[in-house]
C-alpha cells in the first residue's frame, strides 16, 4: 500500500481557514459591523471597530474550533473530508486556536469595560456550550435563543448606553433564532440520523424542517412588522428590513424548487442573512 502524502502548506492553511466555519463567522462579523455603525450613528473609528470585530472574531474562532473538536470522531465516519479527520489540522492545533480565540475575546472585549467583557463572554460561552451539551439533542436551539439576540445588546453596551428598546429583539427574534438553528442543521440531517444525533431538524425530518425554517423566519418578519408601530416611532426601517428578509427567504424557496440539495446548502446563509437584516432594521428603527 502506498502511504498517503503529507498535506501541503496551502492545504494546511485552507484547513485552518475552514476549521472555525467560515460562513457563520462572515455572517456574525458583518452583523457586528452593521450594529456598530448604527449604535455609533456612523463610523466609530478604526481602532474601536478593530477591537470590537477582533473580540467577536476571537469568540467565533473558539466556538468553531470547539465544535470541530467535539465532532471529530463522528466526522471520521460521516465527514472524513473535514479539516481534522482529513489530517489538515491537528487536535493540538484546534485547541491552540480555541485558546488564542478566547484570549483575544477576553482582552479586546475588556477594553470596552466589565459589562462588555461579561456579555461577550456569555455569548461565547453559550456558543461553546452548544457544542458540548446541546448540539446532539432536541434542545439544540436553546443556545441560539440566548446568544444571537445578545449580539446587538453587546455592541450597544460596548459603544455606549443600551437603549431599552433593543431588548425587544428577544421576543421578536425567538422564531428567527429557531429558524437559524434549523437552517444550520439541515445539511447534517442524514449524517446526524445515522450517528444517533437527535436535533430538532432530525426529529422533524428534512421536508418539515425546511418548511419550519422558512415558516419561522416569515413569522418573525410578520411579528416584527405588526409590532413595529407600537415599539418605535420609526417603523419604516423595520418594515423595509422585513421586506428584504422576505425576499431572501423567497430566493431560498426558489432555489430549493429547482435543486433541493442546493436549496439546503443555501438555506443557512440566506436565512441567517434575513435574520441579520431584521436585527439591523430593528437597530435603525430605534436610533435613526
Amino acid at each position: 500500500m502506498t502511504p498517503s502524502r503529507p498535506p501541503t502548506r496551502r492545504q494546511v492553511l485552507r484547513g485552518y481557514l475552514l476549521l472555525p466555519h467560515a460562513v457563520p463567522i462572515i455572517v456574525v462579523m458583518s452583523a457586528t459591523a452593521a450594529f456598530a455603525l448604527i449604535a455609533s450613528g456612523g463610523w466609530p473609528g478604526a481602532g474601536t471597530m478593530a477591537r470590537l470585530l477582533g473580540a467577536m472574531l476571537g469568540g467565533q474562532l473558539a466556538i468553531g474550533a470547539v465544535n470541530e473538536l467535539v465532532d471529530v470522531e463522528l466526522d471520521r465516519v460521516a465527514k472524513p473530508h473535514k479539516p481534522i479527520p482529513a489530517g489538515l489540522v491537528s487536535t493540538r492545533g484546534a485547541w491552540l486556536m480555541t485558546a488564542a480565540g478566547l484570549l483575544a475575546m477576553v482582552i479586546l472585549s475588556a477594553t470596552f469595560g466589565l459589562a462588555s467583557l461579561l456579555l461577550c463572554s456569555l455569548g461565547t460561552g453559550t456558543g461553546i456550550a452548544y457544542s458540548l451539551w446541546f448540539k446532539r439533542t432536541i434542545w439544540s436551539w436553546v443556545p441560539y435563543l440566548v446568544a444571537l439576540p445578545l449580539l446587538p445588546i453587546w455592541v450597544w453596551e460596548a459603544l455606549g448606553e443600551v437603549d431599552p428598546g433593543i431588548f425587544a429583539v428577544y421576543p421578536i427574534g425567538a422564531l428567527a433564532v429557531v429558524a437559524v438553528q434549523i437552517a444550520q442543521s439541515l445539511p447534517d440531517i442524514a449524517g446526524d440520523r445515522a450517528t444517533g444525533v437527535r436535533t430538532l431538524a432530525v426529529v422533524l425530518g428534512g421536508r418539515r424542517a425546511t418548511l419550519a425554517c422558512w415558516g419561522s423566519t416569515l413569522a418573525a418578519t410578520a411579528l416584527a412588522s405588526a409590532l413595529a408601530p407600537w415599539l418605535t416611532d420609526r417603523p419604516v426601517w423595520l418594515w423595509l428590513a422585513a421586506a428584504i428578509a422576505t425576499v431572501l427567504v423567497t430566493v431560498n424557496v426558489a432555489i430549493h424548487r429547482r435543486d433541493p440539495s442546493a436549496g439546503v446548502r443555501m438555506c443557512f446563509p440566506l436565512v441567517a442573512s434575513a435574520v441579520v437584516v431584521l436585527g439591523v432594521g430593528w437597530g435603525l428603527a430605534i436610533v435613526a
